[in-house]
């Protein structure tokens, strides 16, 4: 391995040390929680999601709006843009239903860059829907990055992926 190799290499390591280090220390404005009886979200079924042996990425169904089912689980995150401004809020819903009913859910949050998970964050549990606030820490600044919310739901994992990249 060439010199040139090697300091690419202690580069990109400190790139996701301090990405990992600005998403841990990353907090949520708010979260809540709504119990729903009747609202169904229509969502758009993401070829190959699967159940819990395996999970399969949501794809963008509109503009700010990601859906994906395993079973008779579907999953809907809305997000307000591609490109969340550091320390701004950055809302996020999300729509749980089985068999067109709301449903006990659990998420979590992953940030990917390059395509491999990075950090872990957050962990809430919900039946239905749930609102959440993140704001977007500097050191992850013009990185193109991708934000999943992993939903577990009725023994199926649903990933919703969405692309960003944070601007001052």
């Amino acid at each position: 391995m060439s010199i040139s190799a090697n300091r690419l290499t202690i580069r990109s390591t400190a790139i996701l040390i301090a990405l990992l280090a600005g998403l841990a220390l990353a907090a949520c404005g708010s979260s809540s929680k709504t119990k729903t009886s009747s609202t169904a979200a229509t969502t758009t079924p993401a070829t190959g999601a699967t159940s819990a042996a395996g999970t399969s990425p949501g794809h963008e169904s509109a503009p700010g709006v990601v859906s994906a089912s395993a079973g008779p689980v579907s999953a809907t995150m809305h997000a307000s843009t591609h490109h969340p401004t550091v320390g701004k809020p950055w809302p996020l819903t999300f729509t749980v239903t089985s068999a067109g009913a709301p449903a006990k859910a659990s998420i979590g949050y992953e940030y990917l860059f390059g395509g491999q998970v990075v950090a872990h964050r957050s962990h809430y549990l919900f039946t239905g829907h749930f609102a959440d606030v993140f704001h977007w820490p500097a050191e992850a600044v013009g990185y193109p990055l991708t934000f999943r919310a992993v939903i577990v739901s009725g023994g199926h994992t649903i990933d919703l992926d969405y692309p960003v990249q944070v601007v001052k």
